[in-house]
């Protein structure tokens, strides 16, 4: 397949897997790139750099976690699943948010799918999401997985069944979370051991 460019084409080879806090950085930087009009579909209105910065700091918290679509080490879609704060009211919010040149490649599906997944497994019964009435992009997206849609003036507030965990949700997710990890613990590797071991043993060269 055809690689990424200097451009930044896509190249079809990415991983869509769940993002750990040692990776925040990948998360905010995504979140820099989005446009001004992605910007305002993910968020409801026009925010600046400041402000992603701050929500990208806490977004790994006890209460949510994401999911990303990485390619060539860039984070170029990611879904959030916030509420696991108030597991009692099995209830969750879903957030989506896919970078301008990376749209209709059916990551977005991709994504929502394993929140879905996540959020059965925490015996989240009931997602909730919201977007812009002009998302219709988004309306697609959450009526392919049966959302109920309720349209507004300011926005339009969709609500998902998610189900119950099974055998099959609990096994999915633990084998995407343990290659998620093998690849964070490969990528930390070679960020912090491999400089050193290389000065060292130029030192002793």
């Amino acid at each position: 397949m055809a690689r990424s460019t200097k451009t930044g084409a896509v190249t079809g080879q990415g991983e869509t897997r769940r993002l750990w806090p040692a990776e925040r950085s990948l998360f905010t930087n995504h979140l820099l790139r989005l446009d001004a009009l992605t910007r305002r579909e993910r968020f409801g209105t026009a925010v600046n750099d400041d402000f992603l910065i701050n929500y990208a700091e806490t977004t790994f918290g006890v209460g949510g976690l994401v999911y990303a679509y990485i390619e060539d080490g860039e984070v170029r879609g990611a879904a959030e699943l916030r509420g696991l704060e108030d597991i009692v009211a099995q209830t969750g919010e879903a957030a989506f948010s896919v970078e301008k040149d990376w749209r209709r490649r059916g990551i977005g599906e991709t994504l929502f799918a394993r929140l879905i997944t996540a959020a059965r497994n925490r015996s989240i019964r009931t997602l909730y999401m919201t977007c812009l009435p002009e998302n219709a992009a988004m309306r697609r997206l959450a009526r392919k997985f049966e959302a109920d849609l309720v349209g507004g003036y300011n926005d339009v507030e969709g609500t998902i069944a998610t189900g119950g965990p099974t055998p099959f949700t609990v096994l999915d997710e633990a084998l995407d979370n343990a290659k998620g990890f093998a690849t964070l613990a490969l990528s930390l590797q070679r960020r912090f051991w491999r400089p050193a071991f290389f000065a060292r043993a130029a030192s002793r060269g």
